[in-house]
C-alpha cells in the first residue's frame, strides 16, 4: 500500500523523517536501516525521502546536528568563558552533568552517529570534526585561559584537552549502551572530579 500523500512544510517533513529514522533505530543498530523502514513509519515515498536528503549518510549527520547544539549549549558557557565563573570546580560537574545527560536523551541518535562513523568516510570526518576536534580545541583554549589566569598549571594543553574529550566521549557511549544507564548527575560528579584534578590540581581549590 502506498503511502498517503500529505502535504508538509519542509522543516516539518525533515522533522518527521528524522523522528522516523529514530524510531526504527530503537532497538536496532544503524546497518540495519533502510530508506524504506524510514519512509513507511514517516508515511511518504521515497522520492519524498531524496528530495530532502541524499541517502542515509547525510540522514545521520542530520542526526548529529540534533543533538550537537544542545550538547554545546551544555558546556560552552563553561568552556568559552571561565572567567565568569567563580567556582569553577562546581561549574565544572554541573556543565559536564548537563551534557551527559544530552547523552542519555538523544542515546539512539548518538549511538547510531556513531555506528555509522566506523563505515563511512564522510560520516566519520563529520563527526571526527564536530563531536570530537571541535570540542578539544575549545577545551585546550579553556585550560590556555586558566593557566594564564593562574588558575591552572597544565604543561601541554591541546593533549590534555584530548585526552579529556575522548574520555568524555567514551564515558558517555559506555553509558548509553548500558541496559540500566547511570545518573547522567553522577557520571557529572566523576568526570568532572576527573578534569578538575586535571586542570586545577588533586584536592587544590583554583584561585579567584
Amino acid at each position: 500500500m502506498k503511502p498517503n500523500r500529505i502535504r508538509r512544510s519542509p522543516t516539518e517533513a525533515r522533522t518527521q523523517i528524522l523522528e522516523a529514522a529514530a524510531g526504527a533505530l530503537e532497538g536496532a543498530d544503524f546497518g540495519a536501516l533502510t530508506v524504506e523502514a524510514v519512509t513507511r513509519r514517516a508515511g511518504m515515498t521515497r522520492s519524498a525521502f531524496y528530495h530532502y536528503y541524499s541517502g542515509l549518510d547525510e540522514l545521520v549527520l542530520a542526526l548529529l546536528e540534533n543533538y550537537e547544539d544542545e550538547i554545546k549549549a551544555a558546556v560552552n558557557p563553561l568552556l568559552e568563558h571561565p572567567e565568569a565563573f567563580d567556582d569553577p570546580r562546581a561549574a565544572m560537574v554541573s556543565h559536564l552533568s548537563d551534557m551527559f545527560a544530552v547523552f542519555e536523551a538523544h542515546r539512539t541518535s548518538v549511538r547510531a552517529v556513531t555506528q555509522a562513523a566506523s563505515g563511512s568516510r564522510k560520516v566519520f570526518a563529520q563527526w571526527q570534526s564536530r563531536a570530537v576536534d571541535y570540542f578539544i580545541d575549545l577545551t585546550a583554549r579553556f585550560i590556555e585561559q586558566e593557566v594564564a589566569r593562574g588558575r591552572a598549571d597544565v604543561d601541554d594543553p591541546v593533549r590534555t584537552a584530548r585526552a579529556l574529550i575522548l574520555m568524555n566521549n567514551a564515558v558517555g557511549m559506555d553509558n548509553i549502551l548500558r541496559e540500566e544507564p547511570d545518573d547522567p548527575a553522577e557520571i557529572g560528579r566523576v568526570i568532572g572530579g576527573i578534569w578538575n584534578d586535571v586542570i586545577y590540581g588533586r584536592g587544590e581549590e583554583p584561585q579567584k
